[in-house]
């Protein structure tokens, strides 16, 4: 094989070039402690880091998300905490107002405190968050979502959005309530029923909240019945004894009621009253429920029983004003004022266990975000340990390589200089 003269040069400046690259890459290596420098250097692992890379910055914005999340979570629980501790104090002012010893006066005074804990009230319902948006408005959360109307009441002008974060991969959290699941639409009586009185009673006959006692006879009578119900009394005068007696007062009169649907047509009650007995306030049995009529109502006084309906808190709060505004100057007035406190206490206890079921929706959701958190941590250290393995120089390699290459570029340059001597021109002189 005959080599010529430029043939040795191009082969030696090449070796040496080549060597000169392999210092200069583990070099680079060295100094950034990244393996691939370029995509060509291994193209199928540099795919593999672009996609870690993707899937970590990715997991940064679910912690960021977490991290606004929790915030949101944290002001929205002050918020519904401090609803609660509100109508705490409303009960405590309904169970005191119900106290025979005060006066219309004393109710009076009761009534402006109630009155300044429903515009505390609003206001909470009108919380912003850090970012200055409101919590409870919806989708709307630049408007503000609770407001007056000219009479007084209060309106709800957000919507039924509910917004949500992404805080895994596949996991979304909602990040709030809406204010009309707060506010707004709480069942109101025992939450499933409620009683009053006849507006032209005339007795002292007030009617408990009372409860379900069949739940299938109460969807299936009550609910698929012809409500509203109406337990209507009868008071007659008890027959006179014929024999003597030394007692100077009567015998008492005879009461007794009767059940009637919203067409007259007459409900038979589970336990008829006996037809020689007077009712005494024992418990009424119907269509799955349990009421009883306590005091003493007259002849033709008459209590409502109808499903629950959804009420707000601010309404149940103005008709425990209005209540406080009654006055006690016979007896059908005080039974009338009984009813509307022991009706606003119960209101009151509907809304505080509303607000305790969306207070545990809120720790739900922080626990949610706290598990989700620690998840996206360790998949965190997962992807970085792989994108380390798969990315990351390693330094006692690279530097025994570098020594590797400068030998060879030392041996290189050493030989060419020999080399390149071999010429037949410098052996002509």
């Amino acid at each position: 094989m005959r080599i010529s003269t430029s043939m040795i040069y191009r082969q030696g400046v090449k070796w040496m070039n080549d060597h000169q690259a392999g210092l200069a890459k583990a070099q680079a290596q060295i100094s950034s402690g990244r393996k691939l420098l370029k995509p060509s250097d291994d193209p199928t692992n540099s795919a593999r880091l672009m996609d870690l890379h993707k899937q970590i910055k990715l997991n940064e914005q679910y912690g960021r998300n977490i991290i606004i999340a929790n915030g949101r979570q944290s002001v929205e629980e002050v918020a519904v905490q401090e609803s609660t501790d509100i109508l705490q104090r409303a009960r405590e002012l309904t169970i005191q107002a119900n106290n025979a010893a005060l006066t219309s006066e004393n109710r009076q005074t009761i009534a402006l405190e109630v009155q300044q804990l429903r515009e505390q009230l609003l206001d909470t319902a009108n919380a912003r968050d850090a970012d200055g948006a409101y919590l409870f408005a919806g989708f709307k959360e630049q408007s503000q979502p609770f407001t007056k109307t000219a009479g007084g009441d209060a309106i709800y002008n957000g919507d039924q959005g509910q917004r949500s974060l992404q805080i895994g991969p596949s996991r979304q959290v909602p990040v709030g309530d809406t204010g009309d699941s707060v506010f707004m639409l709480i069942r109101n009586g025992n939450g499933q029923f409620r009683t009053s009185l006849a507006a032209d009673n005339t007795g002292n006959g007030t009617i408990t909240v009372g409860s379900i006692a069949n739940p299938t006879e109460f969807q299936n009578d009550f609910m698929g019945g012809n409500y509203p119900y109406t337990i209507e009394f009868s008071v007659t005068a008890a027959p006179n004894d014929p024999t003597p007696s030394d007692l100077t007062d009567p015998p008492p009169p005879i009461t007794k009621y009767r059940i009637l649907d919203a067409s007259g047509t007459e409900v038979v009650p589970l336990t008829p009253l006996a037809a020689d007995d007077s009712y005494q306030g024992e418990t009424i049995s119907f269509n799955g429920i349990e009421v009883a009529v306590e005091g003493h109502p007259d002849d033709g006084d008459r209590f409502i029983i109808k499903p629950a309906e959804n009420q707000s808190i601010f309404k149940t709060l103005d008709n425990l004003i209005n209540t406080l505004g009654n006055p006690d100057n016979t007896a059908s007035d005080v039974a009338v004022l009984t009813q509307g406190l022991n009706n606003a206490l119960t209101d009151i206890d509907q809304a505080l266990l509303n607000l305790n079921q969306v207070r545990g929706r809120i720790g739900s959701r922080m626990n949610a975000l706290d598990t989700q958190e620690e998840v996206n941590q360790n998949l965190n250290l997962q992807l970085q340990n792989l994108q380390s393995d798969i990315g990351s120089t390693d330094i006692a390699e690279a530097a025994s390589r570098m020594s590797q290459e400068l030998l060879a570029l030392q041996a290189s340059q050493q030989s060419f200089v020999k080399i390149q001597n071999l010429s037949l021109f410098n052996h002509l002189r």
